[in-house]
């Protein structure tokens, strides 16, 4: 009997877990939203221009890093004939090494920016490329009031998709302890029953034994 309410009463239960997860979403939802309009509020997009372009380290000096020279090594000009060959090998090695990792550094550098801010204040830095947004030939920055780099605000279908995602995880989370307790109740109602069942064989047992002597 107590396993049939048990039952009865997971079966209502489970009809309630999609709504469980759809007020999670909506929950969710509602303080993302408000988060996208206090961001998009707070953040403004500012017309950048170039003042000079990201340059590899090293050419202002006339050589890449990393160039060995005769003098570097610590030997005389009659050493360096002598090892003029290994010399070469090594310069030649070092500099192609230097010229590929110098070429991965001015990709993250980013670019020398100027840009006026919606305080009308003056900014000039060095500007990562990862927050530089371009639109139709132009270079926008993504800054607040005070024209500070901030990042891109929360978008609207972002927030939406993580609210979704929260609101399917709520409700799977909610099915699967709905489950465990349903099976944990069972499982100490089945010990009870057995306990209950050895109890019962036990004294039908002494009085089965004292039947029999008596016959």
């Amino acid at each position: 009997m107590i396993e049939a309410w048990l039952g009865v009463l997971t079966a209502l239960l489970f009809c309630l877990v999609p709504l469980f997860g759809w007020w999670s979403g909506q929950s969710v939802d509602r303080t993302l939203q408000r988060v996208v309009r206090t961001q998009r509020s707070a953040r403004f997009l500012v017309t950048a221009t170039v003042v000079s372009s990201a340059k590899t380290p090293g050419v202002a000096s006339g050589r890449a890093p990393g160039t060995v020279t005769g003098t570097a090594t610590g030997r005389t000009p009659g050493d360096a004939s002598q090892h003029g060959t290994g010399l070469s090998s090594a310069t030649a090695s070092l500099s192609g090494g230097a010229a590929e990792s110098s070429g991965r550094m001015a990709n993250t550098l980013g670019d020398v920016l100027h840009w006026t801010a919606p305080d009308h204040s003056a900014h000039t830095a060095t500007v990562s490329v990862d927050l530089e947004v371009w639109h139709q030939g132009k270079i926008l920055l993504w800054t607040d009031r005070a024209g500070r780099l901030v990042p891109p605000p929360l978008d609207s279908a972002t927030a939406t998709t993580h609210s979704v995602l929260a609101g399917t995880a709520a409700a799977t989370s909610a099915g699967g302890l709905l489950l465990i307790t349903r099976q944990v109740l069972m499982w100490r109602l089945m010990r009870r029953r057995l306990a209950s069942w050895e109890r019962e064989w036990a004294r039908v047992g002494q009085d089965w034994g004292r039947m029999g002597a008596g016959g």
